[in-house]
């Protein structure tokens, strides 16, 4: 993984310190210590289902343990 330096935005932050100890990082361009963007994780895909008439959408955990997924559909084989 290539690090990013927040204070120039160039490629190639390194660890520096001994092997078994890496007490800070450092950006070879501009020297800033410990300048590193942290990594962002990406943004969680909601959890999509379909209903019995065939509609698609978002997971609802209401009750946090039963899954169910709401259409909004007047059948009666839909959930409310």
């Amino acid at each position: 993984m290539t690090m990013i330096c927040g204070n120039c935005g160039q490629f190639g932050i390194r660890w520096m310190g001994p092997m078994s100890r890496l007490p800070h990082t450092e950006c070879p361009h501009c020297g800033g210590t410990n300048c590193h963007l942290v990594d962002q994780p990406e943004p969680d895909e909601p959890e999509t289902a379909t209903c019995s008439c065939g509609a698609q959408g978002e997971v609802n955990y209401d009750d946090g343990s039963d899954r169910r997924f709401y259409c909004y559909s007047s059948l009666p084989a839909c959930s409310p």
